[in-house]
């Protein structure tokens, strides 16, 4: 493992002290209880393990930064790796469309029990059935990415890479979240175990949406065997597939409302369905398959929004795995994929950053959404006449979530995950043995 040169520590000590003076900024604006000598009293812990953070941070932005310039690695930090010429753009703007999604259905879906006028009520709950498309939409870009990957890569290094990307951010994030909350310390240690088994166990109260990430997750740990499947069948197997996920999902969701059950096990009607579907509907995808998407799609998000207004307890009969939903999130794949021509180097800057901080919106949006934009800022979907409300609730969360999710994934996020890839590094190392 080659060490660091003075000047990469330099530069990594430069970086971390702007970021940890970017948190701090962002700590007491979140923390603050009316006056500045309590919010520092709450937040005195952070700052007595702020040097030793800061050098930790600065050697892994060093280590991060290897072989870039300060203004390239600046540029990285913010748009990620400059990957232009193979890059799907359509699915940056999927990405940033479900996040977009995910805030709203659940800004919206808060406030539709409320006393108000029932045209905002209707519109509350057609908004937050809509959103939910979010859902699928982001198990079939997964699956759009990692079964269409040409990439040659060993089951150890698949796994390593998924780890290191999405499994460690999302238990740094629930770690923040469990000690915000209280229900651990760090600084003293205490209840680390059962916090750690709250983490195994899944979502929480405290991160509810969690649930998905998990999923996720799941899904990944398959995927490399579902990829040597689906890409080595032929077009006609491709079709027949598409079709049987599609049927299963039918027959899970609807079958049931006829007062029919039946025994056998619909492993292609879940969340695995979807997946291969997000392949299927981006890579393999014929004329009419791509024409029947499109108009069951647009039809599906008019249905939603319908049975969301007439009884919204009956929302699992279009939402996450339900066909309705899947054409919808399809639907909008398709729809991305067809507008790739006018959407490349269209605010490049802005939508590669807001691609690359997705995954870190999803998993602050929570406390970004309802802690500071309802509970600091103070909007909410029923003010500014709703529709105004609605815009600018998600518009300031979205803004609030990339802040945060910045913040966190430069400073202790990439520090565990710049320290478990140098432990993996060394691990791999081979040993010299003296003669």
């Amino acid at each position: 493992m080659k060490v660091l040169t003075q000047e990469q520590i330099k530069r990594g000590m430069i970086i971390a002290a702007a970021m940890l003076l970017l948190g701090t900024g962002v700590l007491l604006y979140c923390e603050w209880r009316g006056n500045l000598q309590d919010t520092l009293y709450v937040c005195r812990k952070m700052f007595l393990v702020m040097p030793v953070f800061l050098i930790l941070t600065g050697l892994a932005h060093g280590s991060a930064g290897k072989g870039t310039s300060l203004r390239e690695y600046a540029v990285r930090m913010f748009c990620g790796r400059n990957v232009t010429g193979s890059r799907k753009v359509y699915l940056d703007y999927a990405r940033i469309f479900a996040a977009v999604m995910v805030i709203l259905t659940h800004a919206c879906s808060m406030q539709a029990d409320a006393d108000a006028a029932p045209w905002k009520i209707n519109l509350l709950l057609a908004c937050a059935g809509i959103g939910m498309v979010c859902n699928p939409l982001y198990v079939m870009i997964s699956g759009s990415l990692l079964l269409s990957s040409d990439k040659e890569e060993s089951l150890g290094a698949f796994y390593v890479r998924r780890f290191v990307k999405v499994v460690l951010p999302m238990v740094v994030y629930y770690v923040i979240f469990l000690s915000i909350s209280g229900q651990i310390s760090l600084i003293p240690p205490r209840n680390l175990k059962e916090g750690a088994l709250q983490i195994l166990s899944g979502a929480s109260g405290i991160v509810p949406h969690y649930w998905l990430i998990y999923i996720l997750i799941s899904l990944y740990v398959t995927a490399p065997f579902i990829r040597v499947m689906v890409k080595n069948l032929k077009d006609g197997s491709v079709t027949v597939l598409f079709f049987l996920i599609l049927a299963e999902e039918m027959i899970a969701a609807y079958l049931p409302l006829t007062g029919v059950q039946t025994g056998f096990t619909l492993n292609l009607a879940s969340w695995e369905g979807v997946f291969i579907l997000g392949y299927i509907i981006t890579e393999r995808r014929t004329i009419w398959m791509e024409r029947m998407v499109l108009m069951f799609g647009a039809v599906s998000a008019v249905i939603t929004a319908v049975v969301m207004i007439m009884d919204d307890s009956l929302k699992g009969y279009v939402v996450n795995t339900a066909p309705v939903m899947v054409f919808f999130a399809g639907a909008v794949l398709i729809l991305l994929s067809k507008l790739e021509g006018h959407l490349k180097g269209k605010f490049q800057f802005v939508v590669q950053t807001l691609s690359k901080y997705s995954y870190s919106i999803i998993l602050v949006h929570w406390y970004g959404l309802f802690v500071v934009t309802w509970g600091k800022i103070g909007l909410q979907p029923l003010r500014f006449g709703c529709i105004g409300g609605i815009a600018l609730t998600v518009l300031t969360a979205v803004i609030v979530c990339l802040i945060l999710g910045f913040v966190a994934d430069n400073t202790v996020v990439l520090v565990i995950q710049q320290a478990v890839v140098s432990l993996g590094r060394l691990i791999r190392k081979p040993v010299t043995r003296k003669r």
